[in-house]
């Protein structure tokens, strides 16, 4: 059992992380998660997450693993220069951003299992992007964006709202402008280029 902080961290997380746009710089591969979904107890210095925390954090991190892993494959596939750009903005900015959440989820102890259900919906959804090629492929990918960034943007104002633990809601409250300015971004690019 490994903790979510082991992300592919290339792309947001998407969707979609903390300061310095979403800062997932590096590419640095990593494995997916396992481990069990309960919160292990933890000695001094760390923190018991609640189930609350616990779920926004896991979510958080399975929908940036899968936002980085489908930006890395839009930066080869897409066909227009500047899809291809904006997922490779994606890529840095959520690696970056990844190493904060990495912290927070180690830290926390949340965990899950490769089979948890929602991690699973969530990369059969981006899996489909690999059939797709051209034009096709860019429109795709762009809505996908656009999908998870609301998602996110929803999950993050609404965890920030009664947060009890003060550096996630910390992390919350940073984030949102860079997933908002990702999501402008995608909108605005899905307009221009998909006709």
């Amino acid at each position: 059992m490994s903790p979510i902080a082991t992300l592919t961290v290339t792309t947001a997380a998407v969707l979609m992380l903390t300061a310095g746009p979403q800062a997932s710089g590096s590419q640095a591969a990593t494995t997916p998660p396992t481990g069990s979904q309960t919160a292990k107890p933890v000695g001094q210095g760390d923190y018991m997450t609640s189930g609350r925390d616990e779920d926004f954090l896991k979510e958080v991190a399975q929908a940036s693993q899968i936002e980085v892993e489908s930006s890395k494959l839009a930066m080869t596939k897409a066909q227009n220069a500047e899809v291809k750009a904006f997922a490779e903005k994606l890529v840095k900015e959520h690696t970056a951003a990844s190493e904060e959440l990495n912290g927070l989820v180690k830290s926390r102890h949340a965990e899950w299992k490769d089979d948890d259900p929602k991690f699973k919906e969530k990369k059969q959804k981006h899996e489909s992007l690999q059939k797709l090629t051209g034009a096709e492929f860019d429109k795709e990918y762009l809505e996908d964006m656009i999908s998870d960034h609301e998602s996110t943007i929803a999950l993050f104002a609404k965890y920030s709202l009664n947060a009890s633990d003060t550096a996630l809601k910390s992390f919350a409250d940073k984030t949102q402008p860079t997933l908002r300015e990702h999501l402008k971004m995608a909108r605005d690019l899905k307009a221009k280029v998909i006709k």
